[in-house]
């Protein structure tokens, strides 16, 4: 297309993508209200496949990499290298507390990182393409992928064969962003987020009675010590210049209120962007933790796991990226970042083997990602109907 066509494009897909809010809104319902943890998206999946083969001259293809994968393929006859638009699949271990009417059905499972608005949008995409399949200028597929949160879903994708078999030439993401204004589009060249490893502390203690703590060792406390020990490494040892996080999200211990248990388990994260600085906090956990611990007379182990690693957006696609959102969003609707992002996404192993572009769609919201209550303005999801259509078409 000319680029004066371009420009009268992207009203167009604005309307047709409107004209299926009700569709769309009704995915995103319908999804959110069966949310399903890592590779466990079974009904999710199904609803996925449903709605694709639903659709003319779209090609659907489960099971690549995980069973719980799904992909629609748009004009899989073109010769040029495919571009994939990814959406995720899974939930969170987390109890809804937003009070909708269509609230999670799942206990103690919410969508609470806006995946199921991603993929209502990315169906709503697939009807629009499937409309101007002849519009295309290479292959468009349409990724819906499971295990985005903590398990690599992405990693077991490219393992699987997934951008062999599509003779994948791009990869794109767009994630709903509470901390944007609404309706604007974010993204930089560059690494994009930080890397995000898992840890997992074991502290092994004498169990006892808790009237009597002199005659146990009391692993709760020395726990407690060796998390706030864990922060000097960032306040006293690392480069003030230099960025990392540690946090810990999940403790257990004990199982009664008036007994010390004999050992306490911490699950935490580690983010940074330096490679450097995460192979020296790695080093020093392993050496500092069990010297803590033997400190209050316990014992302990550290278990470190690289989990994933930045995402890197590639510079020329992102150009081209930026080029199309210009004329999509105007000059006062794009933004380009000045920092990376501290959060993790396994996007990363898409970055890592083919041109990649990951982006964040302003919502404006209040709640932030992983809160019990947050939710997505529904009626934001056509405009990101028709955003990815527009660079499906402009790439």
């Amino acid at each position: 297309m000319r680029e004066d066509d371009m420009g009268s494009l992207g009203p167009q897909l604005l309307a047709e993508a409107q004209s299926l809010s009700e569709l769309i809104i009704g995915w995103r319902r319908e999804l959110h209200q069966f949310p399903e943890l890592a590779f466990e998206e079974n009904i999710t999946a199904s609803r996925v496949v449903q709605a694709l083969s639903s659709m003319e001259g779209v090609q659907v293809v489960r099971g690549i990499g995980s069973p719980t994968s799904v992909v629609g393929v748009i004009r899989g006859d073109l010769d040029a290298p495919a571009l994939v638009i990814r959406s995720e699949m899974d939930a969170l271990p987390l109890e809804e507390e937003t009070g909708l009417p269509f609230s999670s059905c799942m206990p103690g499972v919410m969508h609470a990182c806006g995946h199921d608005a991603h993929m209502a949008s990315l169906l709503g995409c697939a009807m629009v393409l499937s409309r101007r399949a002849g519009e295309l200028k290479r292959p468009v597929v349409l990724l819906f992928q499971p295990a985005e949160e903590g398990r690599g879903g992405a990693r077991a994708l490219v393992e699987g064969g997934l951008l062999k078999r599509f003779n994948v030439g791009f990869v794109l993401g767009v994630l709903m962003w509470p901390h944007l204004e609404y309706g604007h589009l974010m993204t930089r060249k560059g690494v994009m987020t930080a890397l995000s490893d898992r840890i997992h502390l074991e502290i092994r203690g004498v169990g006892g009675h808790a009237a009597a703590p002199h005659d146990a060792v009391d692993p709760i406390v020395v726990a407690s010590h060796v998390v706030l020990g864990i922060q000097s490494l960032i306040s006293r040892e690392m480069d003030p210049l230099k960025v990392a996080v540690i946090s810990f999200g999940q403790m257990e211990a004990g199982y009664a209120y008036n007994v010390i248990p004999d050992e306490a388990h911490l699950w935490g994260t580690l983010r940074a962007f330096d490679l450097e600085v995460r192979d020296r906090l790695k080093a020093r956990l392993e050496e500092m933790v069990p010297a803590m611990a033997r400190a209050y007379r316990a014992s302990a182990s550290v278990e470190y796991a690289k989990n994933y690693p930045s995402v890197y957006n590639d510079p020329d696609l992102v150009d081209r990226v930026m080029d199309a959102a210009g004329r999509f969003f105007g000059p006062d609707g794009l933004h380009q970042m000045e920092l990376p992002l501290l959060s993790g996404e396994d996007f990363s192993f898409y970055s890592m083997e083919v041109p990649s572009c990951l982006m964040l769609l302003g919502t404006g919201m209040e709640c932030s990602l992983h809160h019990p209550r947050y939710d997505v303005p529904e009626e934001l999801m056509p405009l990101m109907t028709a955003w990815e259509a527009y660079v499906a078409l402009s790439l």
